[in-house]
């Protein structure tokens, strides 16, 4: 990979030489703005995989052939915290049903609700923060689209499964 302080400026004048304003290269990667704007200031190391994005629209060789290996590395490494995030995800979706089967079952043994009512909500709205706190993107923390089945963050374009 190229210098790290030479990695935005690269990016910058590729972006120029194909006449491209940051909008239109962050709607191209499909990345945010502010993450052309950051690499561009030098703000942030870009990841293996925004740069691959990056290098593919404006085919400015910001990526080497002996970085391939630390991509793959990093790509395993972020699918399997997506994988574990998901399996979460799963665990706190059966939770709150279960929730609201009990909810249900104190209802329809005429227990009051206000014995329970407090309970279920409270633990209803955890569940439902929970759920949006683990149903981010591993790379760039962007949301993800379907909560059950999401095959690559509509963000940074990263492929979560294969």
């Amino acid at each position: 990979m190229c210098s790290e302080k030479s990695i935005g400026q690269q990016v910058k004048e590729a972006r120029e030489r194909l006449g491209l304003s940051q909008s239109e290269l962050a709607g191209r990667c499909r990345l945010n703005i502010r993450t052309i704007q950051r690499i561009e200031h030098k703000e942030v190391k870009p990841r293996l995989y925004t740069l691959r994005i990056l290098d593919e629209v404006l085919n400015a060789g910001l990526i080497g052939d002996e970085d391939d290996k630390m991509e793959q590395e990093e790509l395993i490494s972020l699918q399997k915290e997506f994988e574990r995030k998901r399996r979460i995800r799963m665990g706190l979706f059966i939770a709150f049903v279960a929730n609201l089967a009990f909810a249900l079952i104190m209802i329809l043994s005429n227990v009051p609700k206000v014995v329970f009512a407090p309970f279920v909500y409270l633990i209803a709205f955890a569940i439902i923060i929970g759920i949006g706190v683990v149903w981010r993107c591993p790379g760039c923390n962007g949301l993800l689209g379907d909560l059950f089945n999401s095959n690559y963050c509509p963000k940074c374009g990263l492929r979560l499964k294969e």
